[in-house]
This record gives C-alpha cells, sequence and structure tokens, in this order.
C-alpha cells in the first residue's frame, strides 16, 4: 500500500476550492483537501479514518456504488446529497475519475457543493411562475386593460379590451390610442405627461357600429429610474357596473306568480294574463287601487320573461319631486344645474338597461316629462339633461297607477300618444274586497312571517276573526290586511289573537250583526300599535347589543361585525339606549 504522503495530487488540495477527496474502490478516504473539512465538519484525521459511504446517506449507496463501476470505464458524473458531521444534506455534484498510482485503482472525486445553484433555479422558476401568473392575470382580468408606451401607442392589449372594443390586439397593438378610441384622451395626455393618474371617466367610443358607454381608468408606468415611461388603462362598460350596483342594492326582484297567495278564480286568470305578458317585450300597464300587489304582479312578470338576469328598477312617479322627475328618469350630465354631481349621474333608465324599469303611478307624472317618456319609448335612447349625446337603452317598461288614466287622458292631465304607447297589454288587478276567498290565506301567511321574523307562536278561531275580516270592504287592499294583522300581533299582549285585537272600524259588526260595546280610552290605534311594535324592536336590539358586549367583553368592533354596523353606528346606539360599555 503506497505512503499516503506519496499519493498523486496530495499538493494541490490545498488550492483546490472544490471539495477533493481521494478514494479506493472500496469507498475509503485516502486524502481529503481543506474544503472538505470545512464542508463536512470533521478534521482532516477523522476523515482519514472514513470512508465516503459514511458521507452519503444510506438510500443512496446504491447509486454510489453504480458510479464507482462506471468511472472505472473513464470517468462519471453525478447529482447526489451527501451529509455533514451534523446530518445536514447537502446537494453536491461529484465528478468521479479513475488514477492509477502504483498499478493501483483509485478515484479521484471532485465534489461541487451545489446549494448555491440549486436556489438559483428555484428562483429562476419562481420567477417563471410568476410570470406565467401575471400574465394570466392580464389577460384574463375582467376589466379591459392596455399598455401604453410613453407616446401614448398601444402596447399590449388583453382579451376583456379584445371584446369591449370588438377588435383583435393586433389591429390595435402599435397604433395610437386616440385612433382606437376615436375620442381625444386629454386626461390621458396628462397621465403620459406628468403622471397624473385618472378614475372613472365616462367615455363613449364608437365600435362594431355601437356607442359604447365605459368608463376609463389611467395609471402611470414608471421604469427603474422612477422616470415616466408609459401607461396602463382599465375600462369597464357601464352596463357592468350597474349590474354590480344592482346586486349590491337590491335592484332585482324577487317575486314569483307561484308567491302570490289566492284560490280567487279572478285572481288566477290575472295571473294567467300575466304569465303570457311576460313572454313577450311589450309594454304592461298594471291598473289597480292601492295596495293591491301591482309591484308584485311587476316583479314576477320580470322574473317570468327573457330579462330575469338584468336588473329591476323600481320608481315611483308620484313621490318625485315635479323639477326632478327628468334628471331621476333620465340623468343629467356634469355642470347641468346647480349642484349637480361631478361627472354627472345616470338616470333610472340607464340603470335598468337590459332589464325592466317599473313606473308605478305613472298617472302623477307631469306632461313636459310625459313627452320626453314618450319620445325615450319610441326611439330607444334618452339624453342627459345638459348634454347632446344620445345613450341607447334596451329596457322594457312597466307602469303601474291607481287612476282611470283614459279619464286623465279626456281631462287632458296624460297624454293620450303616451297612454296608447304604453297600454300595449293592460291587467286590471282585483281589490281584496273582490277576493275574499284569498282573505284567510293572506291573513296566515302574514302572520306566519311575523312568527318567523319574532320566533314567537300565535293563535286564533279562524271561524270566529274571518267573518268580520270578510266583511269589510278594505279601502286599503293587501297593504292594510298585513298592517292588522301587524296591529293585532302587537297588542295581543299574548299568543292568542282575537276578534278584540281587530281595528274598531273592522270590529264594529260581529257576524250576528250585533255591535260590539267600545270604550274609547280602550281602543287601540294603528299609529299606537305601530309606536308599541317600535319600541318593542328597540328594546330587542338593545338586548341583543347587551349581549354582544357581554360575549365580546366590551369589544366595540367585534360587535359592529357581528351586527353588520360601523363602530359609530354602535356607540350611537349605546347613547341612545343608555348602555355603558362596562355594562
Amino acid at each position: 500500500m503506497p505512503e499516503r504522503s506519496l499519493l498523486p495530487g496530495k499538493f494541490f488540495f490545498e488550492y483546490i476550492p472544490d471539495i477533493a477527496l481521494i478514494v479506493k474502490p472500496d469507498g475509503q478516504i485516502m486524502e481529503a483537501n481543506p474544503a472538505a473539512c470545512t464542508a463536512y465538519g470533521y478534521e482532516r484525521e477523522e476523515l482519514l479514518e472514513m470512508d465516503i459511504f459514511q458521507l452519503t446517506p444510506a438510500y443512496l449507496h446504491g447509486l454510489l456504488l453504480e458510479q464507482f463501476k462506471k468511472a472505472k470505464k473513464g470517468g462519471a458524473l453525478v447529482e447526489m446529497l451527501q451529509h455533514d458531521r451534523a446530518g445536514q444534506d447537502i446537494p453536491v455534484e461529484m465528478n468521479l475519475q479513475p488514477v492509477r498510482y502504483q498499478e493501483q485503482l483509485f478515484f479521484l472525486c471532485s465534489i461541487r457543493d451545489i446549494t448555491h445553484l440549486l436556489e438559483i433555479l428555484s428562483k429562476k422558476d419562481h420567477l417563471s411562475w410568476l410570470t406565467r401568473m401575471f400574465t394570466n392575470i392580464f389577460m384574463h382580468i375582467t376589466d379591459g386593460v392596455m399598455i401604453l408606451d410613453s407616446e401614448g401607442n398601444i402596447n399590449e392589449v388583453n382579451l376583456a379590451a379584445e371584446r369591449i372594443l370588438n377588435q383583435k390586439a393586433a389591429e390595435m397593438k402599435g397604433r395610437p390610442l386616440g385612433k382606437i378610441l376615436g375620442i381625444k384622451t386629454p386626461y390621458t395626455n396628462e397621465l403620459l405627461r406628468r403622471g397624473k393618474p385618472y378614475s372613472d371617466i365616462e367615455i363613449f367610443v364608437e365600435s362594431g357600429g355601437k356607442n359604447i358607454q365605459l368608463t376609463l381608468t389611467g395609471n402611470p408606468v414608471r421604469d427603474e429610474g422612477d422616470q415616466l415611461s408609459g401607461g396602463i388603462l382599465f375600462m369597464r362598460p357601464i352596463e357592468n357596473i350597474h349590474n354590480l350596483v344592482h346586486r349590491f342594492t337590491g335592484n332585482r326582484a324577487s317575486f314569483q306568480f307561484e308567491d302570490i297567495v289566492t284560490v280567487s278564480d279572478n285572481v288566477l286568470e290575472i295571473i294567467r294574463l300575466a304569465a303570457q305578458a311576460a313572454g313577450s317585450t311589450s309594454n304592461v300597464l298594471l291598473e289597480g287601487e292601492s295596495g293591491t300587489g301591482k309591484e308584485v304582479f311587476a316583479q314576477a312578470i320580470h322574473n317570468q320573461g327573457s330579462r330575469r338576469s338584468g336588473p329591476f328598477i323600481a320608481v315611483n312617479c308620484g313621490a318625485i319631486p315635479r323639477e326632478l322627475v327628468g334628471s331621476e328618469l333620465f340623468g343629467y350630465a356634469e355642470g347641468a344645474f346647480t349642484g349637480a354631481r361631478k361627472g354627472g349621474s345616470p338616470g333610472k333608465f340607464e340603470l335598468a338597461n337590459g332589464g325592466t324599469l317599473f313606473l308605478d303611478e305613472i298617472g302623477d307624472m307631469p306632461l313636459e316629462q310625459q313627452v320626453t317618456l314618450l319620445r325615450v319609448l319610441q326611439e330607444k335612447s334618452i339624453t342627459r339633461i345638459g348634454d347632446s349625446k344620445l345613450i341607447p337603452i334596451d329596457v322594457r317598461v312597466i307602469c303601474a297607477t291607481n287612476k282611470n288614466l283614459w279619464e286623465e287622458v279626456e281631462l287632458g292631465s296624460f297624454r293620450a300618444d303616451l297612454f296608447y304607447r304604453l297600454n300595449v297589454i293592460s291587467i286590471q288587478i282585483p281589490p281584496l274586497r273582490s277576493r275574499i276567498k284569498d282573505i284567510p290565506l293572506l291573513f296566515d301567511y302574514f302572520l306566519q312571517a311575523i312568527q318567523a321574523k319574532t320566533g314567537r307562536q300565535f293563535y286564533y278561531d279562524e271561524e270566529s276573526l274571518m267573518k268580520p275580516l270578510q266583511k269589510y270592504h278594505w279601502p286599503g287592499n293587501i297593504r292594510e290586511l298585513q298592517n292588522v294583522v301587524e296591529r293585532m300581533v302587537n297588542i295581543a299582549g299574548g299568543s292568542n289573537l282575537s276578534v278584540e285585537h281587530l281595528p274598531p272600524e273592522i270590529r264594529k259588526n260581529d257576524y250576528n250583526g250585533n255591535y260590539f260595546n267600545r270604550v274609547a280610552k280602550s281602543e287601540t290605534t294603528i299609529f299606537e300599535a305601530r309606536q308599541n311594535s317600535k319600541k318593542q324592536r328597540a328594546e330587542q336590539e338593545k338586548q341583543n347589543i347587551v349581549a354582544l358586549l357581554d360575549k365580546y367583553h366590551g369589544n366595540v368592533s367585534q360587535v359592529a361585525r357581528e351586527l353588520g354596523y360601523d363602530r359609530s353606528t354602535i356607540y350611537r346606539k349605546m347613547r341612545l339606549y343608555s348602555i355603558q360599555a362596562g355594562s
């Protein structure tokens, strides 16, 4: 066996930065350089008492033996793991070269720690993943996105922008923004010149033969030296924004035809006619007294029709001040009048685009606005007050009135041409006194709704209670019946409802035709019943807040989140109900 000091390469080991070992075919280490001692954590003398298999995880011994066999034929290169004195894995690249000395075979093992290389590759893979991810986000984000260079030319366009503008990216790339949008873009010029961002600027773009209404938001893009290098624009169709607003503000129809409570033949026939009307796109006129449920029928017609996925916007024409009807229905442009909101405001027709506009109490609309409404219905477009742009709309109109519109036409307070335009499909909603068989059903329906809300159970004798209810003429119709049920629940004091809890105007006759003995002081009016209900709700709210304050140890923020209020609202209610934070 040769002397260790005479082994080849010994004097060069001191200068080799990589790990270097000389081993025998059986794996015994014959020489190790300082880099090996540092990497493995052993002294040189300790390494010379070991074999290379002791520095290699057991599950890799077979692989290492295969590499030794391979190296005999001219060398081998393999990536594998070794471990140091503490048992920590070291990823390495091992180069095995056969060396003969005095007719004995040795292997020169040049071993490079590739931990840093793997970290670089990992970072590269991560960057590649991020690039793919950001590209996917850019291409598939729901907003249209354009990336501009410093001259305002389009560099990149995402799929949503292609869809919104009805143009391919290849047709838009490299062209000036103004050529694509077809408008002057002063806000974008300021963005590219001074880095001044802007948001939600309303624009109209001609594309595919249609006038598209968009909001545009622009942000500057800066390079590593914080110098302006371009801009990024986000575009969103107004229709998408309106749909989002409707989703969160409740501009949706909730009633279906099956929700209408009835067993009366006349109402069932009205439901059949209304269901037929739902299948068309024609205007509908609902006529009937106040409180008969005209809006319920309007919502059901909307939900049965082809526009069910669109918004349902309800407007009470009689509740809008005369001078505001135009701006409420048709919107206004910025600066149209004193107090006009910056950027203008869309009207109800724009908000209802793609859906249904329900105009309640249409008979109360001022004559001067009736002219504008007629033009809108004929031309299918609106012009905001103070503006000249025509905005196309796609809206189905359902109107309701408690007046005889033809009499209003004869009196000169309603335009005949508008009446004919609205009265394409006319549906008469019967009053409650014409459907007395429905009164027990409706009474029970409203009572169950109160029971579900309060958690209380109520009982009544149907025979004695329904007789006076069915004899009453119900000037307020279904809405009045709902108020009566609420009144009875609030003044009953217990779980049993009886004739004595009815309003005096209903219970003045029993079913035998006798008068009840009434004591004026003991009678409770509907107003008083509502006040009692209000007090009960306030007390219940107070108890809820106190219980939650106790549950969350006085943490007002937690209570606010639980109840869905702002913290300021909880503090205001605590002051209102004289609740102390520590109570």
